[in-house]
């Protein structure tokens, strides 16, 4: 970050966006340090600090005109106000909150600091809008160019420093403009609590540069300040949804886009002593390997067909078996249920629970080690799947031809229509409630809640509805047994 603000001294770079955790010291280097730092390179310029209020823009103003004094700079005798402050050269420092008074006023460098109060000002479509509109019509119309002590011209830049509260929030709309004619070219710090794979990082257009993230997935950010253990405790505490959003920079629509949040539900309840027993279980694999980074990656969900209580009766006669009086007698009176033509069939209420699922770039020999740890380690929790399904295109058929002796079960999947059309026929079963989803699943359902048509990160999502329709079709729909007993047929 002090390298790219020091790109913004030297005039190098116009237009950055700073994306960070809460309480990582964004403010204390962007907006207290580096104005001090600017100003005194530029003394006959002016630096200006906007934020959600005139109180924090001018608490940023104060810290920044002590760091100015204390290194020996001096302020104007006739002004040295908390938000505004001016040095012997006439320049200085103006702070004000956003769709605050910088009318009249303009700015070579201007920085925005946390532009939200919080979630209710982020989530509010009319904060929202009264925001853009503050930035067309004041913010940006204030920027101007200025010459430095050395006869040099500098342009105007524009910093933005932000913990993310929405998908639809100020970065969002910035990076959206980037589509429009006349891109900004924004230079973009997205720093999540834990690094990540790039695969699943914030999508920035192509006019913008993306500073990469020095750290391995899985490592803390200041683990000096905040270590991972202290991240993770965390992250069970807010959940999914605002972890992704205020700690990781990737915020995903609250309510879901083809998949609405109210539609998840965790895994059914018990009885005690009773082991969940599922018919089938399926492991299944959405597979992408190829030369490059860019590639997409692997997709792998668990899913399991909660396997529903039988009523004796009904079964024997579904198997053409007769019970024996006295037992048919206790069987009946245990059933809720009349055990003639119309018994309900026990198949109809079917759950489908999401037990696992993983989301990771492997290339072939990575893809089939994977594949046979997890089996293994499946195996040891008392999970062995019963299928394991692999889509037949792409890079499918070469691990089908890998682990056909290997693993047993592996069954080749031919997709049918497009990837939306197979999330389309899905999202029914999950509203009505008929797939639950287990914590192991979490990254799944972040990945269902951003899925949309048009695109974007779906691995997962793929793996996941390739996995439901086959259970559906299968094991669901082929479950239209007739109570009716069946004729028996002679012939000579």
């Amino acid at each position: 970050m002090i390298e790219l603000l020091q790109q913004v001294a030297d005039g190098k770079l116009t237009r950055l966006i700073v994306c960070t955790p809460p309480r990582h010291g964004k403010s204390q280097l962007v907006s207290r340090l580096f104005p001090a730092y600017w100003v005194s390179r530029h003394p006959q310029l002016f630096c200006a600090i906007a934020s959600y209020s005139a109180e924090l823009a001018y608490a940023h103003s104060r810290e920044a005109r002590h760091y100015y004094r204390i290194t020996g700079h001096a302020l104007s005798k006739d002004s040295a106000a908390v938000g505004n402050w001016l040095t012997p050269q006439r320049g200085g420092c103006i702070a004000a909150g956003v769709r605050g008074p910088f009318t009249g006023k303009g700015y070579n460098l201007g920085i925005i600091d946390d532009p939200y109060k919080g979630p209710e000002d982020a989530k509010s479509a009319l904060q929202r809008e009264r925001l853009i509109d503050w930035l067309k019509s004041v913010w940006f119309t204030r920027a101007e160019p200025g010459q430095s002590a050395n006869g040099a011209w500098l342009p105007a830049a524009q910093v933005v420093v932000q913990t993310r509260w929405d998908h639809q929030d100020m970065t969002a709309w910035l990076l959206a403009q980037e589509t429009e004619e006349h891109p900004e070219h924004w230079t973009v710090l997205n720093l999540p609590a834990i690094a990540e794979p790039i695969s699943i990082a914030l999508p920035i257009p192509s006019t913008c540069t993306r500073v990469p993230d020095w750290r391995q997935p899985g490592e803390a950010l200041c683990p000096e300040r905040v270590p991972l253990a202290v991240l993770q405790r965390i992250r069970t505490r807010l959940g999914s949804y605002w972890w992704n959003a205020l700690y990781q920079q990737r915020p995903s629509p609250a309510e879901g886009l083809l998949f609405r949040k109210d539609w998840i539900q965790g895994p059914l309840p018990v009885a005690p002593g009773q082991p969940r027993r599922y018919a089938p279980l399926v492991l299944s694999c959405d597979l992408s390997f190829k030369d490059g980074k860019d590639n997409d990656a692997c997709g792998f969900a668990l899913l399991g067909l909660l396997e529903p209580q039988r009523h004796l009766a009904v079964e024997a006669r579904r198997q053409g078996l007769a019970l024996a009086t006295n037992a048919a007698g206790a069987q009946r009176s245990r059933a809720p249920h009349p055990e003639g033509a119309n018994a309900p069939d026990p198949w109809a209420e079917l759950q489908i629970e999401a037990l696992w699922a993983h989301r990771q770039r492997l290339d072939l020999p990575g893809v089939i080690k994977f594949l046979l740890a997890s089996l293994n380690s499946l195996e040891r929790q008392g999970l062995r799947p019963h299928a394991v399904l692999i889509e037949d295109a792409a890079n499918g058929p070469a691990v089908c031809q890998l682990l056909r002796r290997q693993v047993p079960g592996l069954i080749a999947i031919t997709p049918k229509g497009s990837k939306a059309s197979r999330a389309h026929a899905v999202a029914p079963l999950v509203e009505a409630g008929q797939v639950r989803f287990s914590r192991k699943a979490d990254s799944l359902v972040e990945e269902l809640l951003a899925f949309s048509p048009r695109g974007g990160i779906d691995d997962q999502v793929d793996a996941f509805t390739q996995g439901v329709l086959w259970i559906e079709a299968q094991y669901w729909r082929g479950r239209g047994h007739s109570s009716a007993p069946l004729p028996m047929v002679f012939s000579r």
